[in-house]
C-alpha cells in the first residue's frame, strides 16, 4: 500500500466492529473524504467484518482480523482487511439478485455488491495463509 500505513489487529468478533470503524474513520479524516464517503465506508467495513467473523473461522475457534489503511494522496484512501481464516475470494461470488421485493430477497451478497459500487479499486489475494481484501476510496468516485 502506498503512503504511510496504519494497522489495527483485533479478535474477529462482533465487539470489534466499533473500534475498527473508529480506526478507519481516522484514515478517512486524514484523507479528507466527504462525510457521505465515510458513511459508505462504515457500511462496507461492517459488511466485510460480519463475513469474517461469521465465515472465516470455524465456530468457536479464535481468529484475528488486521485492518490496514493508508492515504496515498489527499482525498484518497486504501484499506485492507486481512484474516487467516478459511480461504474465500469474495470477488468470485455471484452477484445478488436485486429484482425481488426486499422482503423476498435471500440474505447475503450485498456487502461485496456495495463494495464494488463504492470502491475506486478492489482486489483479493491469498498470501501465505492470509485472505487479503483491499479496496480504494476516492472523493471523486
Amino acid at each position: 500500500m502506498p503512503g504511510i500505513s496504519q494497522s489495527l489487529t483485533l479478535i474477529a468478533i462482533p465487539e470489534s466492529l466499533a473500534p475498527v470503524t473508529d480506526f478507519v474513520r481516522i484514515g478517512a479524516r486524514e484523507a479528507n473524504l466527504p462525510e457521505l464517503h465515510m458513511s459508505q465506508l462504515d457500511l462496507v467495513i461492517e459488511e466485510i467484518l460480519v463475513n469474517v467473523w461469521r465465515y472465516s473461522y470455524p465456530e468457536g475457534a479464535p481468529g484475528t482480523v488486521v485492518i490496514t489503511y493508508s492515504v496515498p494522496r489527499p482525498q484518497e484512501m486504501e484499506v485492507e482487511v486481512a484474516d487467516q481464516g478459511i480461504e474465500f475470494d469474495p470477488l468470485t461470488a455471484d452477484p445478488p439478485d436485486l429484482t425481488p421485493d426486499l422482503s423476498r430477497r435471500p440474505a447475503g451478497g450485498l456487502g461485496i455488491f456495495l463494495l464494488k459500487s463504492f470502491a475506486s479499486s478492489l482486489n483479493y489475494r491469498r498470501q501465505q495463509g492470509w485472505n487479503r481484501l483491499s479496496f480504494g476510496i476516492s472523493a471523486n468516485s
